[in-house]
């Protein structure tokens, strides 16, 4: 198969291309070119995209498939306590909406009754149409710690967080995730204590090393921050709370960095919309806007930041990455830059650059086709004309 585009960004946020050729043998892309580099044959047969841009399928870091990103508090509470049958049906529904805006790969960041584990084997055996996902299984945390009910693994001191992650690799976890903080209170503007200690969160990072995972944390504030860096987590999740040195130690680290602003974003909309305890205007209003000034520094500082949405997070819809990098390019990220961060970034740093996240030979043919310029204007990312999965059209 041939396609032609009339616009090419690859993924590594080198300059697009233009009027070129991308062939595909089976699930993968075997050739880059231009027309003269191709038989006037298969030239002729090519599928015509010259009218629209093409890119590598999205990666969104992190989401949590088996959460609607339902606003409303009430209503919220209540998919908390469905079964497990009902959950896994609507997490199913998750993947359709999920790829049918081109993200054609997620990081699955902890989620009940081993769904992701269940979804991840009902895409991969063309069960399900869905994006490939990589999962950490449970989110591992401290008896009583921050999503130990959303059936995570509590685990307390450093033997018992250690065997917390090898269950993880028996499950057929491809990364281990975290629970280092609570999340952010928006009445007292913090994030609570550091809930694991120095010893149980350097256990846990040396165990996942031991199985060639790697470590994602949740962490909020800069005692959380500042810890998950001196032990070398590979992500830091959200990273809310913090000042200008903490932010300029995490821009010249080697993590990578997840700021999920696109669940700020929308709870600061619904505050402004609706009563809410929990979700004060006021309190939101400042948490973002020094969450986004911090993002500016570190964006401006060449810090390795990478596009989760937190889909399933209150008011966050799944396959909404779009907006997230919309966000990114308002507060500095070149639209290049901002594309990378949900393609050849983010596949970096869930150390599978090897096979997807850029338009090259040898990658697997996950392709999105769009209408519109991106480097105008990102939203157009929602544009979807085409997607395709290995090679194979989607709709």
């Amino acid at each position: 198969m041939l396609l032609r585009a009339g616009m090419l960004v690859d993924g590594t946020g080198g300059q697009p291309q233009y009027d070129c050729y991308i062939a595909v043998d089976g699930d993968n892309i075997t050739a880059v070119g231009r027309e003269t580099d191709f038989s006037s044959a298969l030239v002729g047969q090519a599928l015509d995209y010259s009218a629209y841009c093409l890119l590598p399928g999205l990666i969104d870091s992190h989401v949590h498939l088996f959460l609607e990103g339902i606003a409303d508090p009430k209503e919220r509470q209540g998919r908390w306590k469905e079964n497990r049958d009902i959950t896994l049906l609507r997490a199913a529904q998750n993947l359709g909406l999920t790829i049918r805006q081109g993200v054609t790969t997620v990081r699955d960041l902890a989620g009940p009754h081993g769904i992701g584990l269940a979804l991840k084997q009902a895409v991969n055996a063309n069960v399900l149409s869905g994006p490939g996902i990589l999962t950490c299984n449970q989110g591992i945390s401290v008896t009583g710690g921050h999503f130990h009910y959303a059936g995570g693994r509590e685990a307390d001191g450093a033997l018992e967080i250690a065997q917390a992650v090898r269950e993880q690799v028996q499950a057929g976890a491809d990364c281990i995730k975290l629970m280092l903080t609570g999340c952010v209170n928006f009445q007292t503007e913090d994030a609570g204590a550091v809930e694991l200690s120095e010893t149980e969160l350097t256990a846990a990072v040396a165990e996942a090393e031991r199985h060639n995972r790697l470590v994602s944390v949740h962490a909020n504030g800069i005692a959380g921050v500042r810890q998950a860096l001196s032990a070398g987590v590979r992500t830091i999740e959200h990273g809310a709370l913090l000042d200008e040195a903490t932010t300029d130690l995490l821009s010249s680290s080697q993590t990578y960095w997840t700021p999920t602003l696109t669940p700020f974003f929308q709870m600061l909309n619904y505050s402004k919309q609706y009563v809410s305890s929990s979700l004060p205007t006021a309190g939101l209003e400042r948490v973002y806007s020094k969450h986004c000034a911090m993002l500016r520094r570190a964006i401006a500082a060449g810090a390795k930041i990478i596009a989760g949405t937190d889909a399933g997070s209150q008011g966050v819809q799944h396959g909404d990455l779009w907006q997230e990098l919309a966000l990114l390019a308002q507060l500095g990220m070149a639209p290049l830059q901002a594309i990378a961060s949900a393609t050849g970034l983010a596949a970096k740093a869930a150390g599978i650059s090897n096979d997807i996240g850029s338009i090259a030979a040898g990658q697997k043919a996950d392709l999105l086709v769009i209408e519109g310029n991106p480097l105008d204007d990102i939203q157009c990312l929602r544009n979807v004309v085409q997607v395709y999965k290995k090679g194979i059209a989607i709709y």
